[in-house]
């Protein structure tokens, strides 16, 4: 059996807590309202997130939480988490399964693990730094693609890319003969983390959105940054890659500003 960092077990839990609240209400008609920024948000939202919170709690009662739904507690400690957990809603209210919770923890701004959970899909990818990538207890690896010619790129809501004045950049990938596609949010990370695919575009995100994401990603082989290359905790729009066409992909997105706003 794997042996895990404490941290990386905990993380486990608290997205497998999450996850189970979320099951219960997925493929059933729920109530949808409307946050302040016109995204969606369930009572499922925040009750997952409150179940993630109570494992962390118990385990690391003197860490800081960082949650899409309930904000930040302890924010002067060395060690936070940061979850997100229904990344996702829009599918998850429609009862498609491209959906998942993401949990995180960082020490002193570095992050030390992460967890994709994919409950409906039956996935759960994690990583602790320096440890490695593992899907369903099997080591991954990103693909080893090296021309952008083939590589299969994945990207966030189209209406994203409208709203920031970046659908320009499917026209330079395509150009180059990649393979585009539209699978966003976590899951798309997890097809990245274990070789599926090449890379995946977001124009904006919040912390509670990369943190999980990036540390597989790191430790799957891949590069993660800004649309400028800039690989700084901060980041507010991503480049995920394996790699090997992160370069060729900076070179394309570079060629588009993206007006600063504040992300879903």
């Amino acid at each position: 059996m794997l042996c895990m960092p404490d941290e990386l077990a905990v993380a486990l839990r608290a997205a497998g807590a999450a996850g189970a609240v979320a099951m219960r209400a997925f493929g059933r008609k729920v109530r949808v309202e409307r946050k302040a920024d016109d995204t969606p948000v369930t009572v499922f939202d925040r009750a997952a997130e409150e179940a993630a919170r109570r494992v962390i709690a118990r385990a690391f009662p003197s860490d800081g939480v960082l949650g899409e739904e309930h904000g930040a507690t302890r924010t002067g400690a060395d060690a936070r988490w940061l979850i997100d957990p229904i990344d996702g809603t829009k599918s998850f209210i429609r009862g498609l399964p491209y959906w998942g919770t993401l949990v995180a923890r960082e020490v002193r701004g570095r992050l030390t693990a992460g967890v994709i959970a994919l409950p409906a899909m039956g996935r759960t990818i994690w990583a602790a730094r320096g440890r490695g990538a593992f899907l369903n207890g099997r080591r991954v690896r990103v693909s080893r693609q090296g021309a952008l010619r083939g590589a299969c790129v994945l990207h966030a809501d189209l209406d994203t890319f409208v709203r920031y004045r970046a659908l320009g950049v499917f026209d330079g990938i395509a150009r180059r003969g990649a393979i585009i596609k539209a699978i966003g949010d976590c899951p798309a990370y997890v097809w990245l983390g274990s070789g599926c695919v090449e890379a995946m575009i977001e124009p904006e995100v919040d912390p509670w959105d990369i943190a999980a994401p990036r540390i597989i990603i790191e430790e799957a082989g891949g590069r993660v940054t800004d649309w400028k290359g800039r690989n700084s905790g901060g980041i507010r729009n991503v480049l995920a890659t394996n790699g090997r066409i992160h370069a060729a992909l900076l070179k394309i997105l570079r060629a588009h500003r993206v007006r600063a706003s504040r992300s879903n």
